[in-house]
C-alpha cells in the first residue's frame, strides 16, 4: 500500500509546506479589484462542484480504474488548491460564496461517505495488498479502498473540519461581543451562521458514522488512521463548549456533536483513552458538560466509556488546595447524579469507585453521590415491583444479580447510607439527602417498615440550623403524609379502637403455652402484691410473644390463619399510631418554624398544617390557630399565605386550592369549632382573618345565616361562640348584626331571662361584643329599632352592675368581669349619652355596696365588682373624651380647609380687606382648635377623677390598696382594687404622680403566692410609663427589679413591658440593662427569646446602643455571682452585634484599660475572653501591643494566655505579610512573659508551702516544752491563768517559790525564743 499523499496537518497553514506545497492563492487568481476577487472565489467553488459531479457519475470506479494508474484522477492539485484557498479565506467570503463553499464541501464529504457503501466490482487480483479478509468475524472478504480514495476522504474531511473550526471561533467571538462595545452580528447574520453550522455538522456526522460502519474497507485490517478518525471528535468538542443551554445547544448543533463522539467511540476502541481525557477536561472546565456527558454515555452502545468516566472521577484528588481544581470538581459532580438517572444499574455496579468520596471535602461531590444513590434505590424499587428478564439482563446490555434477596440487600445498604448522610457536615449535602428521600417517597421506593424511621430523622432535621435543610425536612414530612401507607386519614381514634379490639382478641385467644405462662406469672405477681406497672410489663411481654409466634404460624390451619390475620391487623394499628404520634411530637418543632424570621420556614409550616388538616391529624388545628397570629405580620406575602391556608383548612374543599367551597353548614361548623377552642390572643387573630375574608367576599353569605341559627337554637356555649363569630364578621360588615330583627334576636337570646337565670356571662359578653359593631342609637321613640336598642341598653346596665351575680360564688364574679367590661364598652358605642348611663351604673352599685346605713359589712366580691367597674369606666371616659375631641378637630379642619379652598379660588376677585378678614378667621380657627385641645386635656386631668363622680371613690380605692389594717386581704379584692387604682392613674398625671409610691409599695408587699396581682401591676406600670414617662422615670429601677421575681409569669411580663418601653424610647437604656442581659440565661425559653429579640432590635439602630452598653454590662456581670459558662455565653451573644471596625478597636482599648482594675484573675480571664471574641485588625493589634504592660502580669493564668493566643491566631489569618514578623515577636513576648509568670507563681507557692511547714515545725517543738511542766490542779491552772492575763508584772512577786511558778516561766521563755529563731 502506497504512502498517503495527504497526512492530516497540525494546522491549516501547514498545507503551504512539504508534502502539500500549496499556495495561498492559485496562480491564475485575479485580485485586481473586489469584483474580480469575488469572481475568482466563485470560480474556485465551481472547480469543487465540477469534481463533485464527476464523483457522482463514476463513484468508486474513479479510484480503481486502470487508466488512471499512477495519477490521482479526481483529487487533483487544482482541486486541493481551490479548497485550501476557499477554506483559508472563508471568513472574508461573501455570504453566497461562503454558502457555495459549505454546500460543495459538505456534498463532497457525503458523496465520499456514500461511496463507501458501494460494492467493488473491479478486479483486485492485481492489487492483493488492498484486500483484507475479516476472518475473525467469519464473513466474506471485504475489499480495502485505494490509497487515493483514503487521501481524498481525509483531505475533504480535514477541509470540512477547518471550515467548522473557523465558524466555531467566529461564534465564540460573537458571544464575547454581547457585553463589549464592538458590533455584534445582527439577527440575519446569526441565523445564517446557525444554518451553516448545522449543514457542516450534518455532513461531519455522516462521515463519522460511515467511517465506523466501513472501518474494514477504509483501512487495512480495520486499524484506523487515528488522525482522520478523531477529526469529528475534535470539532465536536468545540461545538459542545458553546452548547450551554437549550437554545445555545440547538444553535451549536449539540445533538450532532454528541452523535459524532458516540459514533467514534463505538467504531474506534483505540481512541477511548483520548476521548476520555478530552471529556474529563471539558467536565472540569464547563458546567453544562455534566448533562451532555451523561447523554453521551447513553448513546454509546457499550458501557466502557461510562465505566471509565466513573473510574476517573473515583481517582480525583479531592484534597487539593488548588482553586481551579476545586471549581472543576464542582462541575464534574453533577455528572454522577445525571448518569444515575439514565443508567442506574451501571452506576450501582461501579458504586465502589464513588463511595470513598462520601468522606471527601467538596460537598458538591457528596451531594451528587447521595442524589445518585436515590436514583439507584428508585430503580431497585421498580425492579422489585415488576417482572424481570429470566437471565437478569436488560436490553441495554447491563447485567446485575437481579434476584430479589440481592436487590433487597442492596437497597437496604443504600438506604442506610442515605440515612447516615442526613447528618453530613454540609447543609447543602443534607438538603440533597432530604431531596433524595422526597423522590423515594413519591415513587414508593421505601419499604413500609422504614417509613417510621424516615419520619423520625425528618423530624430531627427540623432542628437544623440552616433554612434550606428545614425546608426540605418539612417537605419530606408533607410527602410522607401524602403517601402514608395507612389508608389516607390519620385520625388516631379509629386506630386506637382497632388496636384495643385486636388486643382483646389476641389476649382472649393466646396460644396455649403462652397463655399458661401468662396466667402463672400473673398469679405470682398478684400474690407478691406487685405494682400495676409490673402487671403492665407482663402484658406487654405476653403480647410480644404472641405476635412473634403468630408470625411463625402455619396458615394451612383455619384457626392459625385467623389468628395471624388479627396479629397483622394489630401490628398495622400499632404502626399507624406510632406514625401519628411522631407527627404529634414534631408539632412543637413545626410551631417554632411559624415564628421563624425566615419566610420560607413560615410558608412550609403553613403548607404542612394545611395538608395535615386534610389528613385529620390532631396537631393541624392547633398549628393553624398558632399560624393565625401571623395575620399581624408586617410582610404582606406571609399574611396572604396565612389567609390562603385558613381558607383551605376551614372553608374550601380539600385539594381544590381554595377555589371550591364546602357546604355552608360545614363551613359554619368549622368556624364555630375554631372560635370555641381559641384563647383570647387566638380570637384576635381569627377576627382579623375573618374580617379580611368578609371584605374580599371569601365567606359565602349563607354561612352567617347558619351561624344565626346556631346562636338561636344551640346550647349556651355554642350560642356564645356563634354570637362572637358574628361580631367578628360585623367588624367589617355591620349589616350582619345591625338590623332590628337581629338586634331583637340578640336581646332575646343573649340578654333575656334565660341568660339571667343561668347567669351565662359568656353569652352576655359575646352579645356586648356584637353590639360594639353597630352605629350609635339616634333618639327616636317612634322607631322600632331605637326601642329595641333602649331595652338593650337597660339590660347592658344590669349586666354591668352585676345584679345577677351571687356573692357566695367567686367563680361567678370572675366570669362576670369580662362581661361587665364589654357591656360598658357597648354602652359607650350605642348609647346617645354614655356618661349618663355610666353614672346610673355607679350609683346603683354604690347603693348595693356602701350607700345605705344598714350595710355595715360589704362582701369583698361585691366591692371588687364595684372597683372593677369604676376603673373601667374611668378609662372609657378618657377614651370617649379624646374621641369627641378628635371628632371636633376633624370637623374644624374640614371647615377650615373648605374656607381656604374658597379663598384660593376667589383670590383674584377679593379686595385686600376681605383677604385680611379671611386670614384673621383662619387664624382664629387655629386658636379655637388649640383651646379645644387644652380644654380636653384639662377635662382628662382634673374632671374625670379629680372633680367628677369618680373622684369620690378614689380615696376608698387607695385605702383598700394600702390595706394598713389588713382588713382587705381577699385576693380578688386586692387585684381589682390595684387595677382600678392603675386605671385612675392612667387618666390624670397628677393623680398618677401622687399615688405611684402607693402602687410600688403594694407591689413590694404583694403576697408571694399572688402572682396575678404582681403580673397585672407590672403591665399597668408599662401603660403608665407610656402615658406619663416623666412621672414614672424615677421608679424605673424598681420595675427592673421585677426581673428577679420568683414567678416566671411576672418575669415574662416585666421583660415584655421593658422591651416595649425601650424599643419605643419611653425608657432610656441605662445600667440596669445588665438585668436584661441576665435574662439571656433564664431557665424559661420565652424569657431568653424575648431578651435576644430586644438586643437584636437595638442592634438595628444607627447608633447601635449595644456597643455603648457593653462596658457597663461586662463590669456588672463580673460583680454578680454568675457561672463562667453563663458569662461567656451572654458575652458571646452580645459581642456578635459589634460589626464596625472602629467599634471593635475602641472596645478592645476599653477592655485593656479595665484589666488592671480587676479584683481577681477570673475577672481578667473573662475580659480576655471578650477581647478574643472581637474582630481584629491592624489598629486593634497595635493597641494590644502598646498596652502589653496592662495584662502581662495575668499571662501566667492558662485561661488568659489561651485567649490572647486565640487573638494572635485570628490576627495571623488576616494580617498583611509585613505584619507577620511583629505578630511573631508579640507571640514570643507573650509566651516568655507567661513562662516568667508561671515561674513566679511556682516560687510563691513554694514559699507559702515552706512557711506553712515552718509554722508546723514550730508548733511541734513547742508541744514538748508545755508537756514538761508538772501537771497542775484545776485551781493551779486557774491561778496561773489569772497571773498570765491579769497581773503579768506582779506575777513573780506574788507567787511563792514552792509553787514552781518562777522556775517554769523562764524555761518557757527560752523555748519561745528558740522557736522564733527557727522560724526566722
Amino acid at each position: 500500500m502506497t504512502e498517503s499523499s495527504f497526512p492530516i496537518p497540525s494546522s491549516l497553514h501547514d498545507l503551504e509546506r512539504e508534502p502539500y506545497n500549496l499556495q495561498p492563492y492559485p496562480h491564475d487568481f485575479d485580485d485586481e479589484d473586489e469584483a474580480a476577487r469575488a469572481d475568482s472565489f466563485c470560480n474556485l467553488v465551481e472547480i469543487v462542484d465540477r469534481g463533485n459531479r464527476t464523483l457522482v457519475n463514476e463513484g468508486m470506479t474513479l479510484f480503481h480504474s486502470q487508466q488512471y494508474e499512477g495519477v490521482d484522477p479526481w483529487m487533483t492539485q487544482e482541486r486541493i488548491q481551490a479548497l485550501y484557498t476557499l477554506v483559508r479565506k472563508s471568513t472574508s467570503l461573501a455570504i453566497s460564496t461562503r454558502w457555495g463553499l459549505i454546500n460543495s464541501l459538505c456534498r463532497s464529504v457525503k458523496i465520499l461517505s456514500s461511496v463507501l457503501d458501494e460494492k467493488q466490482d473491479t478486479d483486485t487480483s492485481e492489487h492483493p495488498e488492498e484486500v483484507l479478509g475479516e476472518e475473525s468475524q467469519g464473513s466474506a472478504k471485504n475489499h480495502v479502498v485505494s490509497q487515493e480514495f483514503r487521501d481524498a476522504f481525509a483531505c475533504h474531511l480535514y477541509m470540512l473540519f477547518s471550515v467548522m473550526h473557523v465558524m466555531e471561533s467566529e461564534a465564540k467571538i460573537g458571544s464575547s461581543l454581547k457585553t463589549g462595545g464592538r458590533r455584534r452580528p445582527d439577527s440575519r447574520e446569526a441565523e445564517e451562521m446557525i444554518q451553516m453550522r448545522a449543514t457542516c455538522a450534518d455532513a461531519m456526522l455522516v462521515a463519522a458514522q460511515k467511517m465506523g460502519a466501513n472501518r474494514n474497507k477504509l483501512w487495512k485490517r480495520g486499524v484506523p488512521d487515528e488522525a482522520v478518525v478523531v477529526l469529528p471528535c475534535r470539532i465536536a468538542y468545540q461545538m459542545l463548549e458553546s452548547a450551554t443551554g437549550v437554545i445555545a445547544r440547538k444553535a451549536a448543533s449539540g445533538d450532532e456533536a454528541i452523535a459524532m463522539i458516540a459514533a467514534t467511540v463505538d467504531s474506534c476502541d483505540v481512541l477511548l483513552g483520548t476521548i476520555l481525557a478530552a471529556l474529563m477536561d471539558m467536565l472540569h472546565s464547563f458546567e453544562h458538560m455534566a448533562c451532555i456527558c451523561s447523554e453521551l454515555c447513553c448513546l454509546v452502545t457499550t458501557n466502557q466509556l461510562a465505566i471509565e468516566l466513573i473510574r476517573e472521577i473515583g481517582r480525583l484528588d479531592t484534597h487539593s488546595q488548588d482553586t481551579g481544581k476545586a471549581s472543576g470538581i464542582k462541575f464534574v459532580a453533577p455528572f454522577i447524579s445525571e448518569l444515575a438517572l439514565c443508567r442506574p444499574r451501571l452506576v450501582l455496579a461501579n458504586i465502589s469507585h464513588l463511595l470513598p468520596h462520601l468522606n471527601s471535602d467538596p460537598y458538591y461531590l457528596r451531594s451528587a453521590i447521595v442524589s445518585a444513590l436515590g436514583s439507584i434505590v428508585q430503580h431497585i424499587g421498580r425492579s422489585l415491583s415488576t417482572l424481570l428478564h429470566e437471565d437478569g439482563t436488560q436490553g441495554n446490555g447491563e447485567s446485575i444479580e437481579m434476584s430479589s434477596p440481592n436487590l433487597e440487600k442492596s437497597r437496604g445498604a443504600l438506604l442506610d447510607l442515605l440515612e447516615e448522610r442526613a447528618h453530613d457536615v454540609s447543609s447543602y449535602t443534607r438538603s440533597a439527602v432530604l431531596k433524595a428521600w422526597i423522590s423515594l417517597v413519591q415513587s414508593g421506593s421505601i419499604p413500609v417498615k422504614r417509613v417510621v424511621s424516615v419520619t423520625a430523622f425528618a423530624i430531627d432535621r427540623l432542628k437544623d440550623k440552616t433554612v434550606m435543610v428545614r425546608k426540605q425536612a418539612l417537605q419530606l414530612l408533607t410527602t410522607l403524609l401524602e403517601n402514608n401507607p395507612f389508608l389516607g386519614d390519620l385520625d388516631p381514634e379509629p386506630f386506637r379502637a382497632k388496636l384495643s379490639e385486636m388486643y382483646d382478641y389476641v389476649k382472649a385467644n393466646l396460644p396455649l403455652d403462652i397463655k399458661e405462662a401468662y396466667e402463672a406469672n400473673l398469679s405470682e405477681a398478684q400474690g407478691n402484691g406487685e405494682m400495676e406497672d409490673s402487671v403492665m410489663e407482663l402484658e406487654r411481654a405476653t403480647l410480644a410473644a404472641a405476635i412473634a409466634e403468630g408470625d411463625e404460624m402455619d396458615e394451612a390451619d383455619e384457626t392459625n390463619r385467623e389468628f395471624k390475620a388479627k396479629i397483622d391487623a394489630l401490628k398495622y394499628a400499632q404502626s399507624a399510631l406510632e406514625f401519628i404520634d411522631q407527627y404529634e411530637n414534631a408539632s412543637g418543632n413545626i410551631h417554632s418554624m411559624l415564628l421563624s424570621a425566615n419566610s420560607s420556614d413560615v410558608r412550609e409550616a403553613l403548607r404542612f398544617f394545611v395538608k395535615a388538616r386534610h389528613f385529620k391529624l390532631p396537631c393541624a388545628l392547633t398549628g393553624m390557630k398558632q399560624a393565625l397570629a401571623l395575620m399581624w405580620s408586617t410582610e404582606q406575602s406571609i399574611k396572604e399565605e396565612v389567609l390562603k391556608a385558613f381558607v383551605e383548612v376551614f372553608i374550601a374543599i380539600p385539594g381544590t386550592d381554595g377555589k371550591e367551597y364546602l357546604p355552608s353548614d360545614q363551613i359554619a361548623y368549622n368556624l364555630l369549632i375554631l372560635v370555641d377552642q381559641a384563647n383570647i390572643s387566638e380570637l384576635a387573630s381569627i377576627e382579623e382573618a375573618i374580617g379580611r375574608l368578609v371584605k374580599e367576599g371569601g365567606i359565602p353569605a349563607d354561612v352567617f345565616a347558619t351561624v344565626w341559627g346556631a346562636a338561636m337554637k344551640g346550647p349556651a356555649k355554642s350560642s356564645a361562640s356563634a354570637i362572637q363569630l358574628l361580631a367578628m364578621a360585623a367588624n367589617t360588615d355591620r349589616n350582619i348584626v345591625d338590623s332590628k330583627s337581629r338586634l331583637k334576636i340578640l336581646l332575646d337570646i343573649a340578654l333575656g331571662d334565660e341568660v339571667e337565670e343561668k347567669r351565662d356571662w359568656g353569652v352576655a359578653r359575646a352579645a356586648a361584643l356584637a353590639l360594639q359593631r353597630i352605629e350609635r342609637a339616634q333618639v327616636d321613640p317612634s322607631c322600632a329599632k331605637y326601642l329595641v336598642l333602649e331595652r338593650i341598653m337597660e339590660q347592658l346596665c344590669t349586666v354591668a352592675r352585676g345584679d345577677w351575680c351571687v356573692d357566695t360564688t367567686e367563680r361567678d364574679t370572675m366570669h362576670w368581669f369580662s362581661a361587665a367590661e364589654e357591656a360598658v364598652g357597648a354602652l359607650f358605642v350605642i348609647s346617645p349619652q354614655p356618661e349618663a348611663s355610666c353614672a346610673d351604673i355607679i350609683r346603683g352599685m354604690h347603693q348595693q355596696t356602701l350607700g345605705t346605713d344598714t350595710i355595715h359589712v360589704c362582701h369583698p366580691l361585691r366591692l371588687a365588682r364595684f372597683f372593677h367597674v369604676l376603673g373601667h369606666i374611668a378609662l372609657k371616659l378618657l377614651v370617649y373624651t379624646e374621641a369627641l375631641s378628635g371628632s371636633v378637630r376633624r370637623a374644624n379642619a374640614k371647615r377650615t380647609l373648605k374656607k381656604q379652598e374658597e379663598a384660593d379660588k376667589n383670590k383674584g376677585s377679593l379686595s385686600s380687606a376681605e383677604d385680611e378678614d379671611i386670614e384673621l378667621e383662619l387664624g382664629m380657627a387655629a386658636e379655637i382648635e388649640a383651646e379645644n385641645e387644652r380644654q380636653v386635656a384639662e377635662i382628662a386631668e382634673k374632671e374625670i377623677v379629680g372633680r367628677g363622680l369618680l373622684s369620690a371613690f378614689g380615696p376608698i380605692i387607695v385605702r383598700v390598696v394600702v390595706n394598713e389594717d389588713g382588713h382587705f386581704s381577699n385576693p380578688v379584692l386586692m387585684q381589682t382594687s390595684t387595677l382600678a387604682l392603675c386605671k385612675f392613674m392612667c387618666v390624670s398625671s397628677s393623680f398618677c404622680e401622687k399615688h405611684l409610691p402607693v402602687l410600688f409599695t403594694a407591689l413590694a408587699n404583694a403576697p408571694s403566692e399572688d402572682v396575678v396581682l404582681r403580673a397585672n401591676t407590672v403591665i399597668a406600670l408599662g401603660d403608665l410609663a407610656f402615658r406619663f414617662p416623666n412621672e414614672v422615670e424615677p421608679y424605673t429601677p424598681r420595675i427592673y427589679a421585677c426581673l428577679r421575681d420568683s414567678s416566671t409569669k411576672v418575669r415574662r411580663h416585666t421583660l415584655m413591658v421593658l422591651t416595649h418601653l425601650i424599643l419605643n424610647d419611653m425608657v432610656k437604656v441605662k445600667g440596669q440593662v445588665c438585668e436584661i442581659a441576665l435574662c439571656l440565661r433564664d431557665p424559661d425559653q420565652r424569657m431568653r427569646d424575648t431578651a435576644r429579640l430586644l438586643f437584636h432590635e437595638l442592634s438595628k439602630r444607627s447608633n447601635n446602643p449595644v456597643y455603648n452598653l457593653l462596658p457597663d454590662i461586662i463590669s456588672q456581670l463580673s460583680q454578680v455571682s454568675l457561672g463562667k459558662e453563663d458569662f461567656r455565653n451572654i458575652m458571646s451573644f452580645l459581642l456578635g452585634y459589634i460589626k464596625k471596625e472602629r467599634q471593635n478597636e475602641m472596645l478592645i482599648d476599653k477592655l485593656c484599660q479595665r484589666l488592671p482594675k480587676c479584683a481577681n484573675i477570673s475577672q481578667m480571664a473573662d475580659i480576655a475572653y471578650c477581647m478574643a471574641q472581637l474582630k481584629i485588625n491592624e489598629k486593634s493589634m497595635k493597641c494590644l501591643v502598646d498596652n502589653f504592660k496592662l495584662y502581662k502580669d495575668a499571662l501566667f493564668d492558662e485561661e488568659v494566655r489561651k485567649h490572647f493566643l486565640q487573638i494572635i491566631s485570628k490576627a495571623k489569618k488576616l494580617a498583611k505579610p509585613e505584619l507577620k514578623q511583629p505578630l511573631e515577636e508579640w507571640e514570643a513576648k507573650l509566651n516568655e512573659q507567661a513562662e516568667l509568670g508561671m515561674e513566679n507563681k511556682r516560687a510563691s507557692e513554694k514559699a507559702a508551702q515552706a512557711k506553712a511547714r515552718s509554722s508546723k515545725r514550730g508548733a511541734t517543738r513547742r508541744r514538748p516544752a508545755v508537756e514538761s511542766i508538772p501537771e497542775m490542779s484545776e485551781s493551779d491552772e486557774d491561778s496561773d491563768a489569772e497571773v498570765s492575763f491579769e497581773d503579768k508584772e506582779n506575777a513573780p512577786q506574788n507567787k511563792s517559790p514552792t509553787e514552781g511558778g518562777s522556775s517554769q516561766k523562764p524555761r518557757l521563755s527560752r523555748r519561745g525564743r528558740n522557736v522564733g529563731n527557727a522560724c526566722a
